[in-house]
Order: C-alpha cells, then sequence, then structure tokens
C-alpha cells in the first residue's frame, strides 16, 4: 500500500512538471515548452522542428510553406519571423513593474540586454511600450542579424506566465520586409495565441 502511494505521488509530481512536448511534424501549430509554457502560432504559421528546442524552452515559428513546401494551410497575410523564449522558473519580471522595465529598456544598458539576448546583436532602441504584463520594444539592428535574410528591424515582447518571464520576438524578412505596424499585428496575434493557450486572460498593449 506504501508503495502504491509512492507511485501516485510519483506521478502526480511529473504531471505537475509539465514535460516539454516534441514537434510532432512540419505543419505542428502546437507545442508544449518547458515549464509547461504552451505555444499556438497564429493562422498560417507552422512550429519549425529542426530549429525549436523544447528543453531548452525555445520555440522558432514561420509560415507553415516556408517550413514545408507541400503544407496545405494558408499562407499568412503578414510574412515574418518568430521566437518564443521561456526563461528559468522564478524569473517572472514583468507584472507589477511595467513602467520601471519599460524605463530600463530606453537605457544604454537595457539595449545592450536586449543585443545579446534571443536573435540579433547589437540594436537601438526605436520604441517602447507597457501594458498590463506585458512590456514592448521595437528596435533596429546595428550589425547584421544572425538569421541570414531577415530585416534589421523587429519587435519584442516580455511578459509572464506560470512564474516565468516569456519573450516574443517578431522579425520581417528582407525580400518582405514588414513595417513598424505590420510587424507589430503579428505580434499582438501570437500574444493573444500564447495567453488563450495557457488559459490567461489578460489587456494586451
Amino acid at each position: 500500500m506504501l508503495r502504491g502511494s509512492i507511485l501516485a505521488v510519483a506521478l502526480a509530481a511529473l504531471a505537475a512538471c509539465a514535460l516539454p512536448g516534441t514537434v510532432t511534424g512540419p505543419d505542428a501549430t502546437t507545442l508544449r515548452l518547458t515549464g509547461g509554457i504552451v505555444v499556438a502560432a497564429p493562422q498560417g504559421y507552422c512550429i519549425d522542428p529542426q530549429v525549436t528546442r523544447p528543453q531548452r524552452g525555445f520555440a522558432f515559428l514561420a509560415a507553415c510553406a516556408a517550413i514545408n513546401a507541400a503544407s496545405d494551410k494558408p499562407v499568412p497575410d503578414r510574412m515574418a519571423l518568430i521566437t518564443v523564449q521561456v526563461g528559468d522558473a522564478n524569473s517572472a519580471l514583468v507584472a507589477g513593474s511595467e513602467p520601471a522595465f519599460r524605463a530600463f529598456l530606453e537605457t544604454q544598458q537595457g539595449a545592450t540586454l536586449l543585443g545579446v539576448s534571443d536573435i540579433g546583436g547589437p540594436v537601438d532602441v526605436l520604441s517602447t511600450g507597457a501594458a498590463t504584463n506585458a512590456v514592448t520594444v521595437y528596435t533596429r539592428d546595428t550589425a547584421p542579424p544572425d538569421i541570414v535574410g531577415s530585416q534589421p528591424e523587429s519587435w519584442r515582447l516580455f511578459t509572464d506566465l506560470r512564474g516565468r518571464v516569456v519573450t516574443i520576438t517578431v522579425r520581417g524578412l528582407t525580400q518582405a520586409p514588414l513595417t513598424q505596424v505590420q510587424s507589430r499585428e503579428v505580434l499582438d496575434q501570437m500574444l493573444q495565441q500564447l495567453r488563450a493557450a495557457n488559459s490567461v486572460q489578460q489587456s494586451t498593449t
């Protein structure tokens, strides 16, 4: 009886951990990352199985047709590259500190932080914003971006989910660059998908 109780507790603990999943194929649109954070792609976007690293809390999304030439999913209105990065446990830092975090991103130290995180190198901060549990920043790379063929401007959004900071980045393509407004539309779509997938009801920026 005791052994059965221990096994039940162990199974419950594993379920609570919400272990990361795996990308099921080239047309996958949802994925569980570390910490139990679920990524859900906007319409026309899929999760790239080659670049995504669920155990590291990283997901890379692009147009389904760009990942899989045989995909029958519709082409998105805005072609972009989207990344989602989940922070470590207890890394949440946005909710309740939105104005201060926004102000920090406008400093040279904040620009330096943005330049060494996610995708890209040194950046100039062009615009910032803040709302409930969301801080946004629009930047331009001052060096060639790490992803060949991507435009230098990108939106980044920071939000807290399940005790972790989550970063969403949206970047257009050099062959079909997005305006600041267009890339922001994709960012807002991704945030809505992320919050819906994780049952978080909060206001957007």
